[in-house]
C-alpha cells in the first residue's frame, strides 16, 4: 500500500508538516520515533488494514518545517494537538513509538478528554538510575544497532548498518547517499532538540492523569529502554495492559510488527 502525502501548513509562526495516510476507518494517529519514517513499512500497513492510519512526521522529518518554532516539550505537545486539530480528528487512537511514545503519553495527560485509545510502543519519558537509558547521543552511529534490534540479521537492522557506513572520511558517497546523510542529520537535531541530555521530563507526576484507556508495548529484549519502565507505567495510569514481546528490541514496529500489529489491533 502507498501512503498518500499532504502538507500541512499550520499557520503563521507555526510548523508546516508533512502527513503520511493510508487506509479507511477509524482514525489512528501513529506518531514516529527518532529515526522517522523511513518508508510505509513495518507495522503501518499492518494498521491501516482496519484503520484510517494518519502518520505526521516532526519537523526535520521529510518536507516537514519549522523546528525554530517549537521552543520546548510542551511546544511539542502542544504542536501534537495542532495536527489533530489540521486533520479533523476527534478522539483518535493515538499509537506513539519511543519519542512518539512519549509524546502520545503527554499528550494524553495533558488534555485527557481529546485522546479516545491510547498505545505506546517502548516510549521513553521515564527514568531510573538503576537502569539508565542508553545514551542515543553518545554512540557512534554503528554503535547504536544493537541497542535498537534484537535481531541484527532482520532487513531493517541490515539496512540501519549500511547507511551508517555512509559516515566515513572518504569523499567518495554519491549525490543521492549525500541527501540521504542530509536527512538523517535533520531528523537527528530534531531528536536531540528534546531528548538531550536525558529524556526525562516529569512524565511519571502525570502518568495519573491519563485517562484513556492504554497499552503499553515491549521488546524483552529492548537494550535501549529496558523493558521493566513497562511496570512503571502500569502502577501509575489506571485503565492499562501491558504486552511483552518475545526476540525483539526497541524498534518494535520495524522487528516484529505483526505482534505489534495484533496487539494495536486487538486492544483498538
Amino acid at each position: 500500500m502507498t501512503p498518500r502525502s499532504q502538507i500541512l501548513n499550520l499557520g503563521d509562526g507555526r510548523p508546516s508538516i508533512e502527513v503520511l495516510d493510508a487506509g479507511q476507518g477509524q482514525p489512528l494517529l501513529f506518531l514516529h520515533g527518532a529515526g522517522g519514517i523511513v518508508a510505509w513499512e513495518g507495522v503501518l500497513p499492518l494498521l491501516s488494514a482496519k484503520y484510517h492510519v494518519y502518520a505526521p512526521l516532526l519537523p526535520g522529518f521529510g518536507q516537514s518545517t519549522g523546528l525554530e518554532y517549537l521552543e520546548d516539550q510542551f511546544d511539542l505537545f502542544m504542536h501534537g494537538f495542532d495536527v489533530i486539530e489540521a486533520l479533523g480528528l476527534e478522539r483518535p487512537y493515538v499509537v506513539g513509538e519511543s519519542l512518539g511514545g512519549w509524546m502520545a503519553a503527554e499528550m494524553a495527560a495533558l488534555r485527557p478528554k481529546e485522546i479516545g485509545r491510547l498505545a505506546l510502543a517502548a516510549p521513553v519519558g521515564l527514568w531510573r538510575d538503576e537502569a539508565p537509558v542508553a545514551d542515543l547521543f553518545g554512540m557512534m552511529p554503528g554503535e547504536l544497532v544493537p541497542y535498537l534490534f534484537h535481531n541484527l540479521e532482520c532487513f531493517p537492522a541490515q539496512r540501519m548498518m549500511m547507511l551508517t557506513m555512509l559516515f566515513s572520511d572518504k569523499d567518495d558517497r554519491t549525490q543521492e547517499q549525500v541527501e540521504i546523510l542530509i536527512a538523517m542529520s535533520r531528523g537527528f537535531r530534531t531528536a536531540a532538540k528534546f531528548l538531550f541530555p536525558i529524556p526525562e521530563n516529569g512524565l511519571e507526576r502525570r502518568l495519573w492523569r491519563i485517562k484513556a484507556p492504554t497499552l503499553i508495548v515491549w521488546g524483552e529484549q529492548d537494550k535501549f529502554i529496558s523493558p521493566m519502565y513497562a511496570d512503571i507505567f502500569r502502577e501509575k495510569i489506571a485503565n492499562v495492559d501491558i504486552v511483552r514481546l518475545p526476540n525483539t528490541g526497541h524498534l518494535i514496529g520495524l522487528e516484529s510488527p505483526e505482534p505489534l500489529a495484533e496487539a494495536l489491533l486487538r486492544w483498538g
